[in-house]
């Protein structure tokens, strides 16, 4: 497993720590999930932007669903503030499509497993993401 160093950062948020467990490099469409994942974590704005459709649909199953890229980029505060770590366990990726499961421990020590499912634009190497369904379970 592999652990992202924290940029020095000079505002107020802090940053989660993340753990993506490492894959034998041959999939560029799994280096691109992990890549998000980390420019997620860092709120890199333009990164997370380029990576995402214009129209890009994000459902947060059972609680709301956020339509467009600046939505989701919007969104980044609210789903970090008060994370403390980001340990993704498995990108599985398959045409169009891939899977990311893992788990969020919040600051305060709580633990919730997560998966999300990502569709993609196309099958290219450079396709962008067009929808995430997101997935949350407190864990026990």
């Amino acid at each position: 497993m592999k652990n992202r160093e924290q940029p020095d950062r000079t505002d107020t948020h802090a940053m989660p720590e993340i753990s993506i467990e490492e894959d034998c490099g041959n999939s560029p469409r799994k280096q691109f999930l992990s890549d998000f994942y980390v420019a997620f974590v860092e709120r890199n704005e333009e990164a997370i932007r380029s990576m995402l459709t214009d129209d890009v649909r994000l459902a947060i199953i059972g609680e709301e669903t956020l339509d467009g890229s600046q939505s989701v980029v919007d969104s980044m505060d609210l789903f970090l503030d008060g994370i403390s770590e980001i340990t993704v366990n498995n990108i599985i990726t398959h045409g169009d499509m891939a899977a990311v499961t893992g788990v969020i421990t919040a600051d305060s020590g709580d633990t919730h497993a997560f998966c999300e499912v990502f569709e993609f634009e196309g099958h290219t190497k450079g396709a962008k993401i067009e929808s995430i369904d997101s997935y949350v379970v407190e864990m026990g």
